[in-house]
């Protein structure tokens, strides 16, 4: 059974996560806060940081899931998982090694709250570049960068969770998959389980709920969800729920059709971008160059989206693309794999 999903409200669920971390930094900035200061102008700025990073999370494994679906109509077995595993290569690392270099050529410190830049040695950009960072617990060259190797770990098993959600007894094994998941936040490493198996969840709702509530309700309920969250005392549990809540919710939502939702496509298109150039260009604009005040808020804008839509443009897009080449030539169908045998059972 098909389930193609609401993909404009997906658009919206991205635009919001990708704004939330933007809106953050840009309010620690302008409040003049320094390095570990999360409180501006009365908003728990850390907070809505994290609750975007969080609804990526949620969105990225849902889409993802989507994704192995469609796949799977062509592919099985090893050749889904090699073909996903080299698609998703090449959709993450090109930008962020592009961004990586150029900060250390330029000498962009990790963020623009008061940190200088500091060269800390070959073993701090071999483990940016691969994104690996989080397991030595090695600093990023940029800030935004915390949550990649989360992501890319994610990917490594998101196929294998494919497999067993859509074999035989799934909802069981769904179930087990879930209480496993729910004990993963002992082990610092896999802090970020719970957040990304709640995707799976709403990929599983998705053909068997039937969508009910308006399609205008979905923005205001996700900027709600993310208000309670910023209100909301920070701590793992909280990051759980409020990922279920959203998890829970987007099945449940018509498909959104109006001007919004083209907006929100092209945040959505050109997020990666915003996500991983705003803090240089917010360093540049409030840290390194002189001009008037009411001038820089402007600039900031014009700068993140014209940076975006080139990142895309000359990075993003054609290495996606290239990938997705590399990818097809993975045999379609081979004989059965031990691991679609063993998930089959």
């Amino acid at each position: 059974m098909g389930k193609a999903g609401p993909d404009s409200n997906l658009d919206i669920l991205r635009s919001v996560a990708v704004l939330a971390v933007l809106v953050a930094h840009v309010l620690q900035v302008t409040a003049g806060c320094k390095f570990g200061e999360h409180l501006a102008y009365g908003i728990e700025t850390y907070s809505l940081g994290t609750v975007g990073v969080l609804i990526f999370f949620v969105h990225t494994s849902l889409v993802l899931m989507q994704s192995l679906e469609r796949a799977r109509t062509t592919r099985s077995g090893w050749a889904l998982i090699r073909w996903f595993y080299i698609r998703r290569a090449f959709r993450i690392y090109p930008l962020s090694v592009c961004v990586i270099l150029l900060s250390i050529a330029l000498s962009i410190p990790p963020n623009a709250v008061g940190v200088p830049y500091h060269w800390q040695g070959a073993r701090w950009l071999l483990a940016n570049l691969l994104l690996v960072q989080n397991i030595p617990g090695i600093p990023e060259v940029t800030s935004p960068m915390w949550s990649l190797p989360y992501e890319v770990q994610m990917y490594l098993v998101l196929p294998v969770l494919f497999l067993l959600v859509t074999a035989a007894n799934s909802r069981w094994r769904l179930a087990a998959i879930c209480i496993v998941g729910s004990l993963c936040p002992l082990q610092p490493l896999l802090r970020y389980v719970p957040c990304f198996l709640t995707g799976v969840i709403a990929y599983k709702l998705l053909g068997h709920v039937r969508p009910r509530i308006p399609a205008w309700l979905w923005c205001p309920t996700v900027m709600g969800a993310v208000a309670l969250y910023v209100w909301a005392p920070y701590s793992t549990p909280n990051e759980f729920l409020i990922c279920l809540i959203i998890g829970a919710l987007i099945p449940l939502f018509r498909a959104n059709h109006g001007p919004i939702s083209v907006v929100a496509a092209y945040i959505a298109k050109y997020s990666y971008g915003v996500y991983l150039c705003h803090t240089p260009i917010l360093w540049l604009l409030y840290r390194e160059l002189a001009m008037p005040v009411w001038q820089r808020p402007i600039w900031l804008v014009l700068a993140t989206a014209a940076a975006s839509v080139a990142c895309y443009q000359t990075i993003e897009r054609p290495l996606i693309e290239f990938g997705t080449r590399l990818a097809n030539r993975v045999p379609a169908r081979p004989r059965e794999s031990a691991v679609e045998a063993v998930v089959a059972r």
